[in-house]
């Protein structure tokens, strides 16, 4: 998902969201796409349960995983990985406050909504979200992709869904420039999310290195040191 001003009344938003295919994975930018059969990243691989995945988080250089802390609606100042439980009536008044979206999502729940709202950067907070790519009116396509995500320049949302219904992705920096040389873009800003028994984590850079998103003409990864965090091939 991109974010826009709420006077804004774009239709485009930055979300891959796919028709429910059963046999296949989605992506959506706020993107759904297809994860790759091949050099997968740790919150892409569909054969792999959640759990597992969230475990071998830990391992990654760039995003890791501390434990978990409840909260209420808040960000969590220095912390790396969030469990986010909005709770009672300050979840009702924390879903009153999400923005406008300009056409529902096909992958998040309020709940992750929230607690994804909540992580962003402070300055695009408040703003409406748009959807700028999914693949089931865009099509499959990478290339497309990185040429959507320069309709909306800024932090957006990349969503991912795959078949055995888990959702993940990141927030990253578009647009999306496709590079040859491996050159990574994105700020501290930057991070990968998942859900876990239907509960938001997210985790954030370490601080370690600068390796945040590397957009290929082949592929998509964000993370790095030895192991990707997400991974999207060609044909997502």
């Amino acid at each position: 998902m991109s974010f826009m001003p709420s006077s804004s009344s774009s239709n485009d938003s930055m979300e891959i969201m796919p028709e429910q295919n059963p046999d296949m994975e989605y992506p959506t930018l706020t993107p759904i796409g297809k994860a790759s059969s091949g050099r997968k990243g740790l919150l892409s691989r569909g054969k792999h349960s959640i759990g597992k995945i969230i475990n071998k988080a830990g391992q990654l250089s760039n995003f890791r995983q501390k434990p978990t802390h409840s909260i209420d609606g808040e960000i969590l100042g220095q912390t790396e990985s969030t469990r986010l439980e909005p709770k009672g009536s300050k979840e009702s008044a924390l879903h009153d406050k999400l923005p406008a979206m300009s056409e529902p999502s096909m992958l998040l729940s309020e709940m992750m909504r929230a607690a994804l709202y909540t992580s962003l950067p402070v300055l695009v907070q408040g703003k409406n979200w748009i959807l700028v790519y999914s693949t089931w009116r865009n099509g499959i396509s990478l290339s497309t992709l990185y040429r959507r995500s320069m309709l909306c320049a800024g932090p957006s949302l990349l969503i991912v869904g795959d078949r055995r219904g888990a959702v993940f992705g990141g927030l990253v920096e578009a647009p999306l420039r496709p590079i040859i040389k491996r050159k990574y873009q994105g700020t501290k800003d930057c991070f990968v999310f998942t859900n876990v028994d239907g509960h938001p984590v997210i985790c954030r850079p370490t601080g370690v290195n600068n390796y945040f998103t590397f957009c290929s003409p082949e592929y998509l990864a964000m993370g790095g040191g030895g192991h990707f965090a997400l991974y999207l091939d060609g044909d997502l």
